[in-house]
């Protein structure tokens, strides 16, 4: 086992050049877990529960997928596909009609039931949690099958993005309905349709799977899989050049060209709907992580103003960040989207970097000399995240803002953005219904847990008029229409900065020669999406 008091900087250095000692040894161990169907993946961020209802976050969400089904099945594209329901059918603007697949049963032989899918959704739907499904339940106002083999879905209101919300809830055994969070952990409730079966969950630094016997889908190609939580760049890259992992996630992209150059390992990029923002608070009169130049309280929270959160946007100069710090593997972000996609507004291009412009908004806000502020982050769940919120820093200290920085685990952090303790804090949405739609309801309606709306919105912003076209637009089946609604939106949220787009990720995973893998817009890393090259 790597000594825990190796840094950072001597696993990269190791990982860049000194591994090169391993080239004639590490085959052996490559070798043998290809024989032995095994996949061991390096993983950047750490899932929190295997609870598949009890929060909703990109970590939790990939393993889960692992054990549990859902009706619908978003693909790597972001697009539906069958899964538990084979087929479905709008039948008017409330009611959909859904085809069940036949003779599916669970990992323990259990067959599934309508009653499993209604108790998995009543279950999503009510459990307490601070990042709820909500979001894709609250419209549901029954569930039942008219006969067998067919459910019966009606909505409160139309549900144009119906089959794409029922990807996101994963079916659990009924009699589990008030089971608590940690029988699932313990893997007592740990029951799905899905293709793996839990073998073990230590929180925070493994999880084991085995393929599902039972499977009603393509056996996985690797059957015996470990997702191990390595959250430092370094050291998982330095794992993959020593022949302890098989595939790694979030490649520092300073180790890229020293993978490419290694003939055991081949890198893998795909494009992802990952967009990384700044959270504002906007929402109280007084915020926490910013006072005077004197370390005294403000008398009004200056994100407030618009024209301080304009400055904030153009103080930062992201072509740089993209370019130096990503080495060009993101896109600049304008928006939830890139532009053109369904939702998106021509209108809306990225913030120029201006200082002298941010200055003078400044000082025409009432700051003229700026004021203290600490910025907040994950250092272990966003590509580059810790170094993000370091160089937006020195940004806005060159506009005479006096800038601390405070990064840490995700484990913590997401805890601490959830209650909301942060004034400027880093974070990101995976945009995985192919419209803005959904990041528009998480990240920028106003807070109302019980109805789906604004989980993920850290900042607090509120905004009437939006809240009120939005629903509109959600409740719209006409697609043209719908999107010309979320394409107006889409202005009013960044005309008003209600947060700060920073860049779009490109994904960039390192993988076994012999290992194709495909890569996902939500970038989720799943075992199924593996499978040995025919070729090698």
């Amino acid at each position: 086992m790597m000594n825990r008091t190796i840094s950072r900087r001597a696993l990269m250095q190791w990982a860049l050049g000194g591994a090169a000692v391993l080239q004639g040894i590490s085959w052996t161990g490559l070798a043998q877990a290809a024989a032995n169907g095994q996949l061991r993946i390096g993983m950047a961020a750490p899932p929190t529960t295997l609870d598949p209802h009890l929060k909703s976050n990109a970590p939790n969400n990939a393993l889960a997928t692992h054990i549990y089904d859902t009706l619908v099945i978003n693909d790597e594209k972001s697009i539906s596909r069958p899964g538990l329901a084979t087929a479905w059918r709008v039948v008017d603007d409330t009611h959909w009609e859904f085809d069940l697949r036949p003779d599916v049963r669970f990992s323990d032989g259990e067959p599934l039931t309508v009653d499993d899918i209604v108790v998995s959704f009543d279950r999503a739907n009510t459990i307490e949690s601070t990042a709820s499904f909500r979001t894709y339940t609250r419209n549901i106002n029954s569930i039942t099958s008219p006969q067998p083999g067919k459910l019966l879905i009606e909505t409160k209101q139309p549900e144009p993005l119906l089959p794409n919300s029922l990807s996101r809830i994963r079916i659990i055994r009924a009699k589990f309905k008030d089971t608590p969070s940690d029988q699932f952990n313990n893997g007592t409730a740990a029951i799905g349709t899905g293709p793996y079966v839990l073998k073990e969950y230590v929180s925070g630094n493994r999880v084991a799977l085995s393929a599902n016997p039972n499977y009603w889908g393509p056996k996985p190609a690797l059957p015996d899989v470990e997702l191990r939580i390595v959250t430092d760049a370094g050291a998982r890259l330095a794992n993959l050049l020593a022949g302890d992992l098989d595939l790694v996630e979030q490649v520092p992209y300073e180790g890229v060209a020293r993978v490419e150059k290694d003939e055991r390992f081949h890198i893998i990029r795909g494009v992802s709907s990952r967009v990384v923002f700044f959270s504002l608070d906007t929402f109280r009169d007084v915020t926490p992580f910013i006072t005077g130049k004197d370390g005294k309280p403000l008398d009004r929270n200056p994100l407030k103003d618009l024209r301080v959160r304009q400055a904030l946007s153009m103080a930062i100069d992201r072509s740089a960040i993209v370019e130096r710090l990503m080495q060009g593997n993101a896109i600049v972000a304008s928006q939830f989207l890139p532009a053109g996609a369904p939702g998106t507004s021509a209108a809306i291009k990225p913030v120029p970097f201006d200082a002298a412009k941010a200055k003078a908004l400044l000082a025409e806000a009432g700051y003229p000399e700026g004021f203290r502020l600490t910025i907040h982050g994950p250092n272990d769940r966003i590509v580059n995240d810790s170094k993000i919120v370091q160089a937006v820093a020195q940004m806005f200290s060159r506009i005479g803002l006096e800038v601390s920085v405070e990064v840490m685990p995700w484990s913590v952090y997401a805890d601490k953005a959830d209650a909301h303790e942060f004034s400027i804090n880093l974070d990101s949405w995976g945009v995985n219904t192919g419209e803005t739609s959904n990041p528009m309801t998480a990240l920028v309606a106003t807070q109302n847990p019980d109805a789906g709306m604004g989980i993920a919105n850290s900042g607090r912003y509120s905004n009437p008029d939006l809240d009120a076209k939005l629903a509109v637009a959600k409740r719209t089946l006409d697609d043209d229409k719908r999107e010309k609604m979320l394409s107006e939106l889409s202005e009013i949220v960044f005309n008003d900065v209600a947060l700060v787009p920073m860049h779009h990720e490109v994904l960039v995973v390192a993988a076994r020669k012999d290992l194709q893998f495909t890569t996902r817009a939500d970038q989720y890393t799943l075992a199924i999406n593996a499978r040995l090259s025919e070729e090698l």
